[in-house]
């Protein structure tokens, strides 16, 4: 289906200058009376039109449209959306309450200090700054200590222990319950929110209120580990037995399903909240602003509870945010649900200057296998025992069986005493005992030369016997060592966003065969013109690296599919990973279309002709900017915004308003247009058209079809399009310029790139 194109128009008055005692007149603009447009690229003016609104529990400045959360407008809010077009206050949305205020491996609990009261938060992740010591991030109010009337801080909290997993919440019990290992650490650096917000107060906030903060970990009492726990193993008090997932690296959270550890709720899965989270970007949270994204789950089965503040929240091996507050709410469809306010890690991190890594600096580098190799000798040390014991009995027997007897017999005993000691090193007793007996039938097996184990002959019992105590073959040995009964763990894979040739990634058991099936996700996918052409489903299997990395091409057509991968080692396969892969399309080039180029005067101020400007190749719903930078010294340049649809694309048209005096627009005119998410290294986009006089362009005097489409002008895609009416001003017609104090006023408008 062709999307529409979504045009702007810049209209140009040029005023006749009438001649009145030798100076000159303007005629003034066009007057507007309809509601304005907000600059929410502007951090100004977001800010000023936000302090004239009251009660402001949240805000999001997207698309270039400003959303605006209250419990319940006022009349002066409300009418913010009268005077501006792309403002939008929504009510019903209520200030959320921080959790674990008074109540910490990634995911455990642990218990803070305030005076001689106390309280307990969730650790989010654990890793190392960037000189290498051990920190674990965490929730920004967990240390603080709040007053519970005022919401004013009355200090910091000190941080202590952490919490015994047996007594937690997550599995049933009170908590608040020391483990007894030593305080945690101290706190490094800490922020909740901006500027206290009473309530019904104008909204104060700043780019740079987050809840986080960093507990600088003591050494010597705590080894931190990357990983994030599934609290399965709490019951043992070891957190770290067992992981839900392993973290790599921080990572900006995508739609979708998200996971939480967390000492109050334990492990949970829910949905990002899609329809709050593309309007706000801050939410107020126990009357401070706080950056993230918003999590729903089912009412009364939370996503997240109070004592879950600063719980990591993950997908497959990225950080994604740690909790920060949430209560009771209603969803875009009127249904109570439970909602949960996560503080975004990357945001965070930006923001507050600090860092994390998820490698040990410690850790010995890779290619030392001394270690591996340590392990090994340990693993098969009762297998070479076993061997080493066989293969005397063996050549005992053999040397006895030459012929003699005296011999014989001395091996016989000899090999009793050797069955003794490796029967007792394997702990088999009643193998030892058995050899010990020393009979007569020992020697006279030796002595015939049976190659049969002289133990087992002793013994009395069969080749059997003696395998099972002495160890069965290589083989078998190697089999057992092994653990080939087990299954592999389900390879470790997390949703992910990809360019078109991108890799998909994950990891699982080294050295093993990972299997990935997938298919097109929802009905979606199949409305795409893009995913058109893309298979309805496939496969591929590959093999992972020592360290059980793997990777593999992503689909090569853009949208979003269905993955499930499986791990085979020691002839078991593993449980399935379910994870969702989006292909984003590869950015499209960035391309500025003017038609015409050149345009007859009396075509020009025809509002159905004029010229037809189309921009490619920005962001869907990016802010992108117009701009007459140059033009006759008569006509004064203004911008004119509009948005760029889901391809990319938008388009503007440039006409003039005085067909009175077509003549006064005769010139060059020179454009520039940038979008709101331009880079250090794009350039703005530049072109130009020229209004000519009649008798040198074409047409002129035709009005063309029904469209306003006139041959040789060209209509550039542009005559189905809606045209907004912006102007843009003429200061005078004629000869000379507009006088004022006897200064020549000259207007080139020149655009600061956007950074």
């Amino acid at each position: 289906m062709q999307k529409k194109l979504v045009q702007s128009s810049l209209a140009l008055t040029a005023a006749t200058a009438l001649g009145l005692g030798g100076a000159f007149a303007a005629s003034p603009a066009v007057a507007d009376n309809g509601p304005q447009k907000l600059n929410v690229q502007s951090e100004a003016a977001v800010q000023k039109t936000l302090d004239k609104a009251s009660g402001v529990n949240a805000y999001g400045a997207k698309n270039g449209k400003l959303t605006i959360g209250v419990e319940k407008a006022d009349k002066t809010t409300k009418t913010l959306e009268q005077d501006f077009s792309n403002v939008k206050v929504v009510e019903g949305v209520k200030e959320l309450k921080a959790y674990a205020g008074n109540d910490l491996v990634g995911g455990a609990g642990y218990l803070v200090k305030a005076g001689e009261s106390g309280g307990a938060c969730s650790t989010g992740f654990s890793g190392w700054d960037a000189d290498g010591k051990p920190i674990v991030l965490t929730a920004g109010h967990c240390a603080k200590i709040i007053n519970e009337q005022s919401g004013e801080f009355e200090g910091d909290t000190t941080v202590d222990e952490t919490e015994q997993p047996s007594t937690a919440p997550a599995v049933g019990g009170d908590g608040f319950k020391q483990t007894g290992l030593g305080v945690i650490g101290s706190w490094g650096y800490h922020k909740f929110g901006g500027e206290l917000v009473p309530p019904g107060s104008s909204a104060q906030p700043k780019d740079d209120d987050i809840d986080f903060a960093v507990i600088n970990v003591d050494g010597s009492k705590y080894n931190v580990k990357t990983g994030v726990t599934d609290w399965s193993t709490a019951g043992d008090d070891d957190l770290a037995a067992k992981l839900a997932t392993d973290i790599t690296k921080v990572g900006a959270h995508s739609e979708g399903t998200v996971q939480k550890a967390g000492r109050t709720t334990g492990l949970t899965e829910n949905e990002t909240w899609t329809a709050y989270n593309e309007q706000f970007d801050f939410v107020n949270v126990s009357g401070r602003f706080v950056h993230g994204f918003g999590v729903k789950a089912p009412s009364g089965k939370p996503f997240s509870a109070p004592g879950d503040s600063g719980g990591g929240v993950f997908q497959g091996d990225t950080a994604v945010g740690v909790i920060s507050g949430g209560g009771p709410a209603e969803d875009e469809n009127g249904q109570e649900i439970d909602f949960s306010w996560v503080a975004d890690l990357d945001y965070s991190l930006e923001k507050s200057g600090q860092s994390i890594s998820f490698t040990d600096p410690n850790e010995e580098p890779p290619g030392d296998d001394e270690a591996e190799a340590d392990a090994s000798a340990a693993a098969d040390g009762t297998d070479a025992d076993a061997s080493a014991a066989a293969d005397g009995k063996d050549a005992d027997a053999s040397a006895a069986a030459e012929g003699d007897d005296a011999n014989a017999s001395d091996s016989a005993d000899a090999d009793a005493k050797e069955a003794d000691a490796s029967s007792a090193a394997e702990g088999d007793d009643a193998e030892a005992s058995a050899d010990a007996d020393g009979k007569e039938a020992d020697a006279s097996a030796a002595a015939d030369g049976d190659n049969a184990d002289a133990s087992a002959a002793a013994d009395g019992d069969n080749a059997d016997a003696s395998a099972a105590a002495d160890g069965k073959d290589d083989k078998a040995d190697s089999d057992s060592d092994a653990d080939g009964d087990e299954k592999p763990e389900a390879p470790k894979v997390g949703d992910q966003t990809v360019a078109e040739g991108g890799k998909i990634t994950g990891k699982a058991a080294p050295n093993a065969d990972v299997k990935l099936t997938w298919k097109p996700a929802g009905d979606a996918q199949a409305g795409s013109a893009q995913a058109q052409a893309a298979p309805a489903e496939g496969s591929v299997t590959v093999k992972t690296d020592a360290d059980g990395n793997f990777s593999t091409e992503a689909p090569a057509e853009a949208g979003e599919y269905s993955y499930s991968a499986t791990v085979t080692a020691n002839g078991q396969t593993s449980e399935a990973t379910n994870f969702t892969v989006t292909v984003q399309a590869a950015e499209a080039e960035r391309k500025l279309t003017i038609e015409p180029k050149e345009i007859a005067a009396s075509d020009f101020v025809k509002e159905d002709k004029g010229v037809q400007i189309t921009a490619e190749g920005f962001e869907e719903g990016e802010n992108v900017t117009l701009e007459v930078v140059a033009g006759p010294e008569n006509v004064e340049g203004i911008t004119l915004e509009e948005t760029a649809n889901a391809d990319g694309v938008v388009g503007f048209s440039i006409y003039g308003t005085s067909a009175s005096n077509p003549e006064a627009y005769l010139g060059k005119y020179d454009l520039e247009v940038t979008g709101a998410n331009d880079t250090e290294d794009e350039e703005a986009l530049t072109g130009s058209f020229q209004v000519v006089a009649d008798e040198d362009g074409n047409g002129g005097g035709d009005d063309g079809d029904d469209n306003g489409n006139d041959d040789g002008n060209g209509d550039g895609g542009g005559s189905d399009l809606p045209r907004t009416g912006a102007e843009l001003t003429g200061l005078a017609a004629g000869a000379g310029l507009l006088l004022v104090g006897g200064a020549a006023v000259v207007l080139t408008m020149r655009r600061k790139k956007n950074n």
